[in-house]
């Protein structure tokens, strides 16, 4: 896996094709990739140019976000875009089974980040998270995995403040030559006896193209350090299809379908033998209509279906629990020696979700500077659901209804005014007003045993509780980055940003006199009000950056365990943190290091916020010849003492890993690599326990040593 810094553009202008100033520029992007072993500030020489997803760049600008080559991580058996992002410095990741790692930065993950995927929302369908959205991206090995660092822009959502994860993939230009290209891989790695399989094809006739892309892989379970086995198998398939055309000099069309088959998925405490995504899309691009240079306007539906138990994948004593329910029966009590294992669980949930959005760019001329005035709007719909059984035998199975038909619109406007003040100063302004209507509309529905939904709620948060809740919020962005010389560049940020409640959050419904888990209908949107100021200094063949930040949320949402029931409440908070990096690159050399720290508060009680990675960084170093390159890296974390009371301290740890590759033409390479070179046993702070406090406190070890390899075929 390879990381790279490229330049942040003085106007990053949104295109529906990733890439469409000129397919000539995308190597360039790929080989700023290939070049780093960590993220690091990678500057452009005077006549160069890198290029990030999604943007066209115009001209230098100060700072930077890290653009991730997928294919490097599929290299190594990463099939997983969230297992992958964890050599981002800063980034965590939430390990529950081999798929499905889900990313934490800056102590946010889940919906408090923005994630896309080919430019829309995209939901997942597990109300404990054991699916994620990077986990249902078809993203092909000619695809980028970005993450934009902070507040950058008010026109991807509302929810900026630790930033966005976008996974885009190359369309062609109109100045591409025609024919047909395409990359063919093929690896396999130890441990998990793990096989991946790729191909990405993509075919131009005049003012059309053509792209598919597919990939298939399995696991088997795997080792961790100590020598134990960990659950962590599964099969998958995904695919896409994506056609378009260039219908006139100004108008561009693209449509595509994507397909996600993820069979037979192993976890610690439930299973999942059914995860399935079917996702369509339209864009519509024009530019020169009106006084807008530039409109995209595009829909995307999604339909996410991810079925779990305990019994389909494991060996099941039925007849163990059958006496246990005789036992409960009789009334003798069994609680202390009874946990989740013990009883037959079977869950399906759905999410589907419906987004469009419009945008135009303005060119303008403020106060005698150039400027570009984007106006936009995007609106979602996400309807979840989800059913389950439960009971002490297969026999007595007890059904309930635990997201109880949920339905959340959220529609928002924006402006965003990107000005040039001078060949070193630009500055980014924008706001957004956001409305989110939310409603359980089986609020009212008595299901197997229980009560409703809505009376559960009403005992735990009082008799005025209502499903249906509105909420309308404002967000805002100001940015600044300055060149103060040609060596060092900054740029400091003020926001005020909104997240806004997930399903689980405001409608969760298990009733249990053991181990309940309610919602909280009342929940108000986080608010989020921060400062970002950054720093990236150029000195010969050193490079080095510094980011900070302080976030102090209003209503922030707190998960809180009791003895036998967990809810959420809204509670006063602030994080804050820094992250820091340095390189050296000489003579085919390239030696890099970086560390990052996060602090999490609850404000209204004093404790630490849960869900916060220790200290932790990087060091790595690279030597690239003309046909081989080789690359050794350190990750390490230190111990997590400062925890919340429903997490448990965790260990240190650091690990070494090798890899490198060979050309042996310009269009094969072969590459190798160990993966934790000294078997270590460990496992990230950053657990599931906010996402399913029925797991329990689940902290999962991460793979032993493992070996890989893999080849690819460029054509």
């Amino acid at each position: 896996m390879t990381l790279s810094l490229a330049n942040f553009p003085i106007r990053a202008r949104r295109l529906s094709s990733p890439v469409s100033a000129s397919r000539g520029r995308l190597p360039m992007a790929i080989a700023a990739a290939i070049a780093g072993s960590g993220t690091l500030p990678v500057y452009a020489d005077a006549d160069t140019t890198s290029v990030l997803p999604l943007i066209r760049i115009e001209a230098q600008a100060p700072m930077a976000s890290p653009v991730h080559d997928v294919h490097a991580g599929h290299a190594k058996g990463d099939m997983d875009l969230g297992e992958q992002l964890r050599e981002v410095n800063g980034v965590s990741g939430s390990r529950l089974g081999s798929h499905g790692v889900s990313a934490i930065f800056r102590a946010q993950g889940g919906e408090r980040l923005i994630q896309e995927v080919d430019g829309a929302s995209l939901y997942p369908a597990c109300p404990g998270g054991m699916d994620t959205t990077l986990g249902y991206a078809t993203a092909g090995s000619q695809s980028d995995l970005t993450l934009y660092k902070g507040a950058q822009t008010v026109s991807r959502g509302p929810n900026f403040a630790a930033g966005s994860i976008e996974v885009t993939r190359q369309t062609p230009s109109r100045s591409d030559d025609d024919g047909v290209q395409g990359t063919l891989g093929a690896g396999w790695r130890s441990n998990d006896d793990a096989t991946s399989e790729t191909l990405s094809l993509t075919a131009k006739q005049g003012d059309f193209w053509a792209a598919l892309d597919f990939e298939h892989s399995e696991r088997n379970n795997y080792e961790d350090g100590n020598g134990d086995t960990q659950s962590g198998a599964y099969r998958s398939d995904n695919g896409s299809i994506r056609i378009g055309a260039f219908a006139t000099e100004d108008v561009a069309i693209e449509a595509g379908v994507a397909v996600v088959r993820i069979d037979d998925a192993l976890y610690p405490t439930m299973d999942a033998p059914r995860s399935d995504m079917d996702r369509q899309y339209l864009k519509l691009t024009i530019d020169n209509v009106g006084p807008f240079s530039h409109t995209e306007t595009q829909v995307n539906h999604a339909r996410v279906v991810h079925d779990m138990d305990n019994v389909t994948l494991r060996d099941f004593d039925d007849s163990s629990a059958n006496s246990m329910s005789m036992d409960m029966s009789s009334g003798m009590d069994m609680s202390s020696d009874m946990d989740m294992s013990d009883m037959a669980m079977f869950s399906s949930a759905t999410t589907e979700t419906w987004y469009a959005s419009t945008q135009g760019d303005i060119p303008l001329t403020v106060g005698g500077h150039d400027a570009i005035l984007t106006l936009g709007a995007d609106a979602e719909r996400l309807e979840s659901n989800t059913n389950s059984r439960m009971g002490m035998s297969l026999d007595s199975l007890s059904d309930s209804q635990t997201w109880p038909d949920v339905v959340r619109t959220r529609g928002g406007v924006f402006a965003e005014l990107d000005t040039i003040l001078d060949a070193d100063n630009r500055l980014v302004t924008g706001a957004r007003y956001d409305v989110s209507i939310s409603d359980a509309r089986d609020a009212n529905e008595v299901v197997g045993s229980n009560a409703s939904a809505i009376s559960a709620w009403r005992a735990q948060y009082g008799d005025d509780v209502d499903a249906k809740q509105r909420d309308g919020e404002l967000s805002a962005l100001a940015r600044l980055e300055h060149r103060v010389n040609e060596a060092v560049k900054g740029y400091a940020a003020l926001s005020r940003s909104v997240r806004f409640p997930t399903a689980s959050e405001r409608y969760y419904n298990r009733q249990s006199d053991s181990d309940g888990w309610l919602g909280n209908p009342e929940l108000d949107p986080e608010i989020h009000q921060q400062l970002e100021l950054g720093v990236a200094v150029r000195q010969g063949a050193w490079r080095y950056s510094a980011d900070t930040y302080y976030n102090r949320v209003h209503d922030w949402i707190e998960l809180t365990e009791g003895d036998s029931l967990t809810t959420y409440d809204n509670v006063e908070a602030e994080i804050y943190g820094i992250e820091l990096e340095a390189s050296w690159r000489q003579h085919g050399w390239r030696h890099s290091a970086g560390v990052a720290a996060t602090h999490g508060t609850n404000l209204s009680d004093g404790t630490p916020l849960s869900q916060v990675a220790p200290f932790n960084g990087y060091l790595a170093t690279r030597y690239d010849a003309d046909r081989w390159w080789a690359i050794a890296r350190f990750d390490a974390a230190a111990r997590q003492s400062r925890i919340s009371d429903s997490e448990d301290a965790t260990a240190g740890f650091g690990i070494v890993g090798l890899e490198g590759g060979y050309h042996v033409t310009d269009a094969i390479e072969l590459s190798a690599g160990i993966s934790n070179l000294f078997d270590k046993a460990y496992a990230y702070h950053v657990n599931r326990f906010y996402d399913d406090p029925l797991q329990g406190d689940v902290q999962v070890n991460e793979p032993g040593r493992i070996f890989w390899t893999h080849a690819s075929w460029s054509f």
